[in-house]
């Protein structure tokens, strides 16, 4: 009787490490594995990088919790942040502005309707997009 308890608490010890040990080696390996997804941006943002700061503003504005990082940041760097995070829509709409005058005087232009095409895919408008690409193909049927 006393050879079988005493086999049973072996066998349960034995199992009970190798459950340990297995789950040890697989919450390391998840550890280690979740370490080196991290993204290098959340360790400039912890420098307080400004830089990082934008791209990061830059890659949550469409998430509904923008207005509350940025109205963050903007206390902390300003209103320049804003601005800085927002260039890049402005300079699109800018150029587009441009190209849309240049077309005026020249609608036969295929490489400002490609342009265009772009620009306006980049924005998220693709009917306009697809419009100004299909008069590019009028021109040159060899864009695709």
């Amino acid at each position: 009787m006393v050879k079988i308890r005493h086999r049973a608490k072996n066998y349960t010890f034995v199992l009970l490490s190798i459950f340990g040990i297995s789950f040890l080696l697989v919450y390391l390996s998840v550890n280690i594995l979740s370490s080196q997804l991290i993204s290098p941006l959340y360790f400039q943002i912890i420098k307080e990088d400004r830089k990082s700061f934008i791209v990061f503003l830059e890659k949550i504005k469409d998430f509904s919790s923008f207005p509350y990082f940025l109205g963050m940041h903007k206390r902390i760097y300003g209103n320049r942040i804003e601005q800085d995070v927002f260039a890049k829509e402005v300079k699109r709409k800018e150029t587009i502005q441009n190209l849309e005058l240049f077309l005026t005087r020249n609608p036969k232009s295929r490489d400002i309707l490609y342009r265009l095409s772009l620009l306006y895919r980049d924005e998220g408008n693709q009917t306009k997009a697809d419009e100004y690409l299909n008069k590019a193909r009028v021109i040159d049927p060899v864009i695709k």
